[in-house]
C-alpha cells in the first residue's frame, strides 16, 4: 500500500516538509466538506471535475481495506453562473479502488486517471463507448518499482505531460512527458531543471501548448507546494515563473486548472487541515475599442497665397519658425522639435526697395495626439532586458492613477509608475495594450483608455 499513500495522499505526505503578476480574487467553492479532501483535476466544457474522498452515502460509503474513504472522481457540472451539486463520475469506473487526479481528451472520449487498488496503482486509460466508459487499461509505462501521476493531456492528445518517481529523476517525484505514435507511447522524457527539482514537482497541467503549470516543493516556494508554470520554446522548459499571492499560500497549494489566464481553480490547505478547491478570478480592468498607437508629427505646411500682382519675381519669402530656423519660399514645409507654442512669422522682401516687412505672425501650438503612448523599439530579442515606458502618455486633462500593461504572452501587469521592466521569452509579434484608468480633472469622473501597438521579438 506504499504506492496508493503517494499517489492519492500525495499533498498529506508533503504537508510535513512543507499568476502571476496579475491581480486575482481567490475564494473557496461551495461544495467544499470540512472532513474530506478536494483535489482539481480538470475542467471540461465548463464543468469541473475533481477528486475527493468525501463520505458518498449518508448510510453507507465504500472504503479499503484500511477503512478509509475511497477517493472518488466528482463533476460539478456548470447551471449559468454557478455550479450545480457534484456526483460521482463516472460511477462505473473501479468502484473499488482510489481514483485520484485525471485528465480528459478535448473531445471528451479518452480518460486518463490515477488509480489505486490491491491490483496496481498509477495512470489508467478509459475509452467512452456509447453512453458508458470502457474498462480502464494501464498506462504502458506503468510499473511496480515506481509510481505514476496526475496526468495532463494536451489538446491534440498527442502529449502525456504526468508525475512519477521513475529511476534517473532529480529527487522526488519529477514531470515527464510523452509523445503519442504510431505504436503507442514514447519512452517517458523529463522535462529537465527549469522545472523539476531535488523534491518534488506534482500536478502538471498543460493551459496552452506551450506553457505548462505544476506545483513544486523544491523551488522558491512561500511554503510546502506552490504553483509554477513554465515556458516551451524549441522543445526546452524555460522562464520558470513562482506565481505570488493570493493563489500562492505559506500553505500547500496545487493542481491548478484553468481554461484560459483570467480565471479556473485550484487546491489548497491554506484554511485548516482539509484541502479545498478555491477559484480564482481576474481583476485586472478589461480594455476595449482600443485604438492603434498614432505616432506625433509635429509637421506643418506653411503657405503665403501670393496675388497675381506679388509674383515671385518682385518678392523673396522668409520664415522664421522660432525654433531657431528659418526657410525662404511661399510653401514650405517645416518640422518643429518638440511641443510648444511656437510664433511664427512671414517676411516679406520687395527686391526692387530691399524692404523687409512682417506681412504675417501667428502662434502655432504644436502638440501630441491625445492618447495614452507606448515607447518600445520595434523590434527586440528574446531575453533582452525592455522598459515599459508609458512616459510619453498625453492625456492633459486626466489625473493617471495606474499603468496597465498587457505585453500579448498572456501576463498582465499594473504599475503605479509610467515605466516598468519586462523581457519576453518566445521570439514572435506580439500586440501590445496598454491601458490607463485615472479620472478627469475637471469633473473627478473616472477615465479609462488604453493603445495598442506591435513588437516583434527575434531568436
Amino acid at each position: 500500500m506504499r504506492h496508493r499513500n503517494i499517489i492519492i495522499l500525495s499533498v498529506v505526505l508533503l504537508m510535513a516538509s512543507g499568476l502571476l503578476r496579475a491581480q486575482y480574487e481567490v475564494a473557496p467553492v461551495p461544495f467544499n466538506t470540512s472532513y474530506a479532501d478536494e483535489v482539481v483535476s480538470a475542467l471540461f466544457a465548463g464543468d469541473l471535475i475533481y477528486c475527493s474522498n468525501r463520505n458518498q452515502h449518508l448510510l453507507r460509503s465504500r472504503t479499503d481495506r484500511n477503512e478509509e474513504y475511497l477517493f472518488r472522481l466528482y463533476i460539478a457540472h456548470q447551471k449559468g453562473s454557478h455550479r450545480k451539486r457534484p456526483q460521482i463520475w463516472p460511477k462505473e469506473l473501479l468502484p473499488d479502488a482510489h481514483l485520484g487526479p485525471a485528465a480528459l481528451s478535448s473531445d471528451g472520449k479518452t480518460l486518463y486517471l490515477t488509480v489505486n487498488n490491491e491490483a496496481g496503482n498509477g495512470i489508467f486509460i478509459a475509452r467512452k463507448e456509447g453512453d458508458r466508459w470502457s474498462q480502464p487499461r494501464p498506462f504502458e509505462h506503468n510499473s511496480p518499482e515506481y509510481t505514476t501521476a496526475h496526468p495532463s493531456v494536451s489538446k491534440d492528445g498527442n502529449r502525456l505531460f504526468f508525475a512519477s518517481d521513475m529511476p534517473g529523476g532529480f529527487g522526488g517525484f519529477d514531470i515527464y512527458c510523452c509523445e503519442h505514435t504510431a505504436t503507442g507511447w514514447s519512452k517517458p522524457v523529463n522535462l529537465g531543471a527549469t522545472i523539476n527539482s531535488a523534491a518534488n514537482e506534482l500536478y502538471p497541467f498543460l493551459q496552452s501548448e506551450h506553457q505548462l503549470f505544476f506545483a513544486s516543493s523544491g523551488h522558491e516556494t512561500m511554503g510546502g507546494l506552490d504553483i509554477f508554470s513554465a515556458i516551451e520554446w524549441n522543445g526546452q522548459w524555460l522562464s520558470r515563473q513562482h506565481h505570488k499571492e493570493p493563489v500562492n499560500s505559506p500553505a500547500d497549494d496545487f493542481a491548478y486548472s484553468a481554461a484560459d489566464p483570467t480565471s479556473g481553480y485550484f487546491s489548497s490547505n491554506r484554511n485548516g487541515k482539509s484541502v479545498d478547491i478555491f477559484s480564482f478570478k481576474s481583476v485586472f480592468p478589461v480594455f476595449t475599442d482600443c485604438n492603434e498607437q498614432e505616432e506625433n508629427d509635429y509637421t506643418y505646411l506653411f503657405t503665403y497665397n501670393i496675388s497675381e500682382k506679388d509674383t515671385t519675381d518682385n518678392f523673396t519669402y522668409r520664415w522664421d519658425f522660432d525654433d531657431g530656423t528659418t526657410a525662404t519660399g511661399d510653401s514650405i514645409q517645416h518640422s518643429f522639435p518638440a511641443t510648444g507654442t511656437y510664433s511664427v512669422k512671414l517676411y516679406v522682401t520687395d527686391l526692387l526697395t530691399e524692404e523687409e516687412t512682417i506681412e504675417a505672425e501667428y502662434d502655432v501650438s504644436v502638440e501630441d495626439v491625445e492618447q495614452p503612448y507606448i515607447t518600445l523599439p520595434e523590434k527586440a530579442a528574446a531575453g533582452e532586458n525592455l522598459t515599459l515606458d508609458a512616459s510619453h502618455t498625453y492625456l492633459p486633462e486626466v489625473n493617471i492613477e495606474s499603468y496597465y500593461w498587457e505585453p500579448g504572452d498572456g501576463t498582465q501587469i499594473q504599475l503605479k509608475e509610467p515605466v516598468g521592466g519586462y523581457s519576453y521569452t518566445i521570439p514572435g509579434v506580439y500586440q501590445i495594450r496598454l491601458g490607463i484608468i485615472g479620472t478627469q480633472k475637471n469633473t473627478g469622473e473616472k477615465v479609462k483608455n488604453c493603445i495598442l501597438r506591435t513588437i516583434e521579438i527575434t531568436p
